[in-house]
């Protein structure tokens, strides 16, 4: 697997994990660990009047049970309720399963981070029982794992990333059947194109993104000439202003909602690209789009000191 693969593969990741809500999250929780443990992770479900007995994974090697919190889509989380949670699976796992448990370990998918109550509650586990260990595994201990999988199981976990070598043969079809589906997307009701205005090149560094999107955009920028040419020759003399006015809109959205720049990053490449795994041709005609994107309009921030007056 080559670096740029890598790279897809954390924006895939990242995708997925918001993607998935309640038990669709602990069923990728616990397939995830299977990759990685093998006949070692051992998948729980309840079972009729028997139930789970406060775990929904066990790792016989280390006595490590898994207890898993999926969040559900657009719910709030109440910490008082979350706080209780682990309080109370931690309690049923010791109730019933005290000869085999040495580790207790919270999976959740809380990709903004728990409350601060949730890491008390915890520590004072950690404190009231010293002879075990305690931790969590949010979606940054996930991503560990998952990222030092072998190619063959990220590609059944996660679907094709495109390699350095994809990303040298970029596919105009592509870009055509995407800025398509952008163009039906955005109707009638954007039809005033934007002002395009030329953007300092030091612009990747400005806006903070991470490493992995630095990467990605600086590759995808490979391909901008050739989407730009593609713009210049469309039919329709305005699309590429369209569409960078609506990126433009949605960046601004986006900001607005307080996401980071590399969150923000992944849901415009997802605009590009749709839900769920596309193909590795695909994914390099979107992060073409978006390297001309970035260069071309307002997505991210210039540098008012770089830019011309």
């Amino acid at each position: 697997m080559d670096a740029l693969q890598l790279y897809h593969y954390k924006v895939i990741f990242n995708l997925k994990v918001r993607s998935v809500f309640g038990t669709a999250f602990q069923d990728f929780f616990s397939t995830v660990l299977e990759k990685k443990h093998g006949a070692d992770f051992v998948r729980v479900r309840p079972f009729g009047s028997v139930g789970d007995k406060g775990c929904d994974g066990y790792l016989a090697s280390t006595g490590r049970i898994y207890q898993c919190f999926g969040k559900l889509q657009d719910a709030a989380v109440n910490s008082t309720t979350l706080t209780g949670k682990i309080s109370a699976d931690y309690a049923l796992a010791d109730g019933h399963l005290r000869s085999i448990m040495k580790e207790w370990h919270f999976g959740h998918n809380m990709v903004d981070g728990l409350p601060v109550t949730a890491v008390e509650e915890l520590e004072a586990l950690k404190k009231a029982n010293p002879t075990r260990t305690f931790g969590f595994v949010g979606p940054a201990g996930l991503e560990s794992i998952v990222l030092s999988l072998p190619p063959a199981d990220l590609l059944y976990l996660l679907g094709p990333a495109a390699t350095a070598e994809d990303s040298r043969n970029l596919n105009l079809s592509d870009v055509r059947e995407a800025v398509d589906a952008l163009m039906q997307a955005i109707g009638a009701s954007s039809a005033q194109p934007a002002t395009v205005k030329p953007v300092p090149a030091d612009k990747l560094s400005f806006n903070k993104l991470p490493p992995h999107w630095v990467h990605l955009i600086t590759a995808g920028s490979l391909n901008e000439p050739y989407v730009r040419e593609y713009f210049e020759r469309h039919p329709e003399a305005t699309t590429g202003d369209k569409v960078a006015k609506s990126f433009s809109e949605r960046y601004v959205a986006l900001r607005h909602e307080g996401l980071k720049p590399g969150e923000i990053m992944d849901a415009l490449y997802e605009r590009l690209t749709g839900i769920g795994s596309v193909t590795a041709s695909r994914q390099v005609a979107a992060h073409a789009l978006l390297a001309y994107l970035f260069d071309a309009c307002d997505i991210f921030e210039d540098d008012p000191s770089k830019v011309s007056a």
